[in-house]
């Protein structure tokens, strides 16, 4: 079931859905002995309490410091407290909660609540209740998280939800940033230990292992920061709206267009018939000041009065002199070049009509009902001049394209109509056709029209709205549901200030900014929260500046400059990632993607790992080249099978690609599971006058902690970046006070990173002069760093901004550098040897909980050299941490002479035989001898066919599952492999010499047949 949102307006609370929900399968976890890692606090029997933090941790009052956001709070209900929104409405478990809660929210009328997490309540509860029953303690309550947008004066908000006895904490959000990248060099990060060119984390011996290069793995990169999408302008026609798409004129100084939904006829205009569910830019517009649609194509008009036209031209609605099928970019309608044109408007039947500066109007496209208004019925592939129409108003609104009919404003305020008089949408008092414009009945006082499906509405001088045409839908507004063939009123609609018409309803946008919707509402598209069609104008959830309505649903820009959207969603046409319709305001997905996945070392990769998956969509192209998260996901993941670029430490790991900013942490903890590996490639900051800037690990604020212990409670390795900016952890005097409102919490079992100095040299960086892996002057340090990584020199994928590997390539996909740096580079080299670790001991059927592996990582790294008074912990040392986690690997000879166990042709199926062989030292007589009692070897188990445990049953190699036929005892004075569930040992038959023998189980004798030297 998908998770809630509720939206608060005024004094009410209406709900709406979002988000997908994720399976997760819990798995057995491995135990390693716990390394050297230095002590931090143990978890506790219950989760912290935050409220020892409130009106005190910086965030959680005013005046805010530069670091957090201004309109965001993500606020944590006592959990015995229950509060829920549920059903439209707050509610709680003492009502005094819900009516407090009610009461603050109607103070800020437009504020918005989100549930934190992107799953039910439902499944976050089961969640919690598996967990718990699995580790034997409480956990924390991620149905008590919200996250509030605030219009306005957060920090009154703040002290006002902080003084709640409800709420346990209330803190502004904290902005994130991804690290930056402060230094040039090179890399030498996956050098095997002791390397000439300076010493890596030896991910070469790795990947030589089976499950070494993350198999199996998930790998999240969540990246802090992020762009978005230009802010909409407010102004009139920069919004449109059709059957199945949107467009969306943006507030730039040269505007640009966006567009999203149905692309089949190219209407899109980004150069593909790809539809899109978020946002992608218009190809080569800018400088737009109005856009218009109908449908399957889109019209624009530019500030210098040029008109350009792309999508569907069946009926010649492109206005290029041809009906091509389609054209899926811009293009100029060429016969009204070197003329101004001061207004558009496109008809959902395939016509476009356009005011000349002269009041003149032009019209082309469909014309059979004589809907272009020269005289005649048929349809014109180039503009024609509308007959007797020379004082059209020229101001936005004065022109509009109805299905099949056409309207305009003239200067006087009379309104002219002329084509398809079926339904009376004429306005003369007539049923008939007309191919020339007739005079409206009763208008003398116009500003703007707008025209539908076969109604058209006139905003009066008097800011009264009038409406005629088809009725059947209430689309007139005037409480009834019949037809009018001439204008009647609106009813009770006074001091409006712009008039919207879709197919079958319609707008008004009002003095104060609220937007008034009547009609059909099948799909939702009058915005109310019902699918009740209305007759009468209704006030719609949101307070706007301007919108626009297409066959069913509604797009607005809110006076925040905000987008919002809603109704039907069948094409993407909402722009939320989705096609799920909503009759409620919803939020269209305007961050935009940050990772180039074209890129020749991430396209294509194959089954299992496959493509990367966003765990939300984002706006923009898949191949847009993010100058941070590219080259994150490069050192991570790029692949190692294709001949070009270079290897990612764990390329075979499944990778997930996500957004801070898009609840993307939250998101990722519900997206992972046992053995995953969540990157947070975003730090916490602020700034102070005295001490500059300081950088924190995400989990310094509430909401971070909570999301991380839990990731860590689910068995996710969580990797955090310290930071850049060189602060101590450890200050007593910093002013986010991190020594004494983060570390005396319960460690979250997260691996906090630091970045280190590369080797120097000419092989790494010329005249480095700083020791190898001492930390750098810039990385943020203290004692609960954990691990460091290369912070310079790290090559990886690149992008137009950084391709020195690759000066002279223009292909952003085929582009490489060698100068990726600071934690942004050392975190994803942790993150990938965790992947790799996890890869590798998933080969045994078990994966290693998030402690062990942070204390196998540090008890086996290359440590920092003593002396270095900055603590950013030792560098990865993938082989020593492998033989750690696997044990000695080698051959196991027989007390036969010359003899070793080997697998039948080196074979990995389940069920090769595992036989007696001439030592030859190949890597079928290879076995790794594991810390839990499993031999290896491909990846597989030394297992007893079918759990067998009477003499003779022979051994073979399967499938590691950790049950009794694949646990194994070594006695070192006996040389006696046995095998405990049986109580036999391993055997050979008869005592042969023979190649190829299947070995057995056999009562334990102490013969040579049983006597075996195993790797030290």
């Amino acid at each position: 079931m998908p998770g809630v949102r509720a939206r608060i307006g005024g004094s009410r609370l209406r709900r709406w859905w979002s988000g997908t929900a994720v399976a997760v399968i819990l798995l057995p976890v491995a135990v390693v002995a716990p390394g050297n890692a230095a002590a931090t606090p143990a978890p506790t029997t219950q989760p912290y309490d935050f409220s020892r933090e409130k009106g005190k941790a910086l965030g959680t009052h005013g005046p805010l410091p530069q670091g957090f956001s201004r309109t965001e709070i993500t606020v944590k209900f006592r959990t015995e407290r229950r509060v829920r929104v549920r059903g439209g409405k707050a509610v709680a478990g003492n009502a005094a909660d819900a009516a407090a809660l009610t009461a603050l929210l109607d103070r800020y009328p437009g504020m918005v609540i989100d549930r934190l997490m992107t799953r039910s309540e439902q499944e976050v509860a089961a969640e919690q209740d598996r967990l718990k029953k699995r580790l034997g303690r409480e956990v924390a309550d991620l149905n008590s998280w919200f996250v509030i947008t605030v219009p306005h004066d957060i920090e009154g908000v703040l002290a006002a939800l902080n003084r709640m006895p409800a709420v346990e904490i209330a803190q502004a959000r904290a902005l994130t940033r991804t690290p930056s990248e402060p230094l040039r060099s090179h890399q030498h990060y996956r050098n095997a230990v002791g390397a000439s060119t300076g010493t890596g984390i030896d991910a070469d011996h790795a990947a030589t292992l089976s499950g070494g290069k993350g198999d199996g793995i998930t790998i999240t990169d969540v990246e802090g920061g992020g762009d978005y999408v230009p802010n909409p302008s407010r102004l009139p026609g920069s919004l449109a709206a059709s059957d199945g798409h949107s467009l969306m004129v943006t507030a730039e100084a040269q505007p640009t267009v966006w567009a999203w939904g149905d692309n089949s006829q190219g209407q899109l205009g980004d150069g593909s018939t790809t539809s899109r569910t978020t946002m992608t830019q218009v190809k080569g517009l800018s400088g737009v000041k109005a856009v218009s649609a109908g449908d399957g194509f889109s019209v624009a008009l530019t500030t210098d009065g040029s008109v350009w036209t792309w999508g569907d031209n069946s009926k010649g609605q492109l206005g290029d002199g041809t009906t091509t099928t389609r054209r899926t970019t811009p293009a100029k309608v060429p016969e009204l070049d070197g003329l101004t044109v001061t207004a558009i408007s496109a008809g959902r039947d395939g016509h476009v009509l356009a005011v000349l500066e002269s009041g003149a109007v032009v019209a082309w496209g469909t014309g059979t009902s004589g809907q272009l208004g020269n005289g005649s019925d048929t349809n014109s592939t180039t503009p024609v001049l509308v007959t007797g129409l020379s004082d059209v108003s020229t101001t936005p609104g004065a022109i509009a394209a109805g299905y099949g009919f056409s309207t305009a404003v003239l200067t006087d305020g009379t309104v002219k109509t002329w084509g398809d008089g079926g339904f009376g949408q004429l306005g003369n008092g007539q049923t008939t056709d007309s191919d020339t414009p007739v005079n409206v009945s009763g208008i003398t006082n116009a500003t703007q029209v707008a025209s539908g499906g076969g109604h058209s509405l006139a905003l009066l001088s008097d800011r009264s709205v009038k409406a005629w045409g088809l009725g059947v839908s209430g689309q007139l507004g005037d409480g009834g549901n019949t037809n009018r063939t001439t204008p009647v009123p609106v009813s009770g609609l006074a001091d409006a200030t712009g008039v919207f018409a879709g197919t079958f309803h319609s707008g008004a946008l009002k003095t104060d900014h609220t937007l008034w919707t009547w009609g059909d509402n099948g799909h939702g598209q009058l915005g109310n929260g019902t699918p009740t069609d209305s007759n009468v104008p209704i006030r719609s959830a949101i307070d706007t500046a301007t919108a626009a309505m297409g066959l069913q649903h509604t797009v607005a820009v809110l006076r925040s400059d905000q987008f919002r959207a809603w109704g039907g969603n069948g094409d993407g046409q909402l722009g939320d990632g989705t096609t799920t319709s909503s009759s409620d305001p919803i939020v269209p997905t305007t961050l935009l993607n940050v990772w180039n996945v074209c890129h020749e070392d991430l396209a294509g990769r194959p089954a299992p790992y496959g493509p990367p998956v966003w765990l939300k969509p984002l706006a923009g192209d898949r191949c847009r080249p993010g100058d941070h998260g590219t080259p994150v996901v490069g050192i991570t993941s790029a692949r190692d099978d294709n001949g070009v670029g270079m290897a990612g430490v764990a390329p075979h790991a499944r990778l997930q690609l996500g957004l801070f900013a898009a609840n993307g942490v939250a998101a990722a903890v519900d997206a992972s599971g046992p053995g995953d590996v969540i990157l947070l490639e975003g730090v916490g900051w602020t700034h102070s006058a005295a001490l500059g800037h300081r950088n924190y690990p995400v989990e310094v604020f509430a909401e971070y902690y909570t999301l991380v212990t839990r990731a860590v409670d689910k068995g996710v390795t969580v990797i955090e970046p310290a930071g850049n900016e060189g602060n101590s952890l450890d200050s007593t005097t910093d002013p986010f006070e991190p020594f004494t409102t983060w570390k005396p919490k319960p460690d979250t079992g997260a691996i906090v990173v630091g970045w280190g100095e590369p080797p120097g040299g000419t092989a790494c960086k010329p005249g480095h002069t700083p020791p190898a892996l001492t930390a750098s002057v810039k990385a943020t340090h203290g004692s609960r760093v954990d691990l460091q990584g290369y912070g310079e020199c790290a090559a990886t994928i690149g992008t137009p901004a950084y391709k020195n590997l690759t000066p002279n390539e223009t292909d952003p996909s085929k582009q490489y550098r060698d100068n990726f740096n600071g934690a942004s580079a050392a975190s994803p080299i942790v993150a990938g040897a965790a992947a790799v670790l996890q890869g590798i001991a998933k080969q045994s059927g078990k994966y290693l909980d998030p402690r062990q592996m942070r204390d196998l990582l540090v008890s086996t790294g290359t440590p920092q050299p003593a002396g270095d008074p900055r603590h950013i912990g030792p560098l990865p040392n993938l082989k020593a941490a492998i033989a750690k986690l696997n044990g000695p690997t080698g051959p196991i000879a027989s007390g036969i002479a010359g003899k070793c166990v080997n697998v039948d042709q080196g074979g990995t199926a389940n069920g090769t035989a595992v036989q007696l062989w001439t030592c030859d030292g190949s890597a079928r007589q290879v076995w790794t001898m594991n810390p839990n009692g499993n031999i290896q070897s491909y990846g597989k188990c030394l297992d007893v066919t079918s759990s067998g445990t009477a003499n003779g049953t022979k051994v073979q190699l399967w499938e590691c599952n950790d049950s009794g036929a694949q646990q194994w005892t070594y006695n070192a004075t006996t040389k006696a492999l046995t095998n405990p569930q049986s109580g036999r040992c391993l055997d050979v038959p008869g005592s042969t010499t023979t190649d190829g023998t299947q070995l057995q189980i056999y009562d334990c004798n102490q013969s040579n047949a049983q006597r075996w030297t195993i790797p030290a």
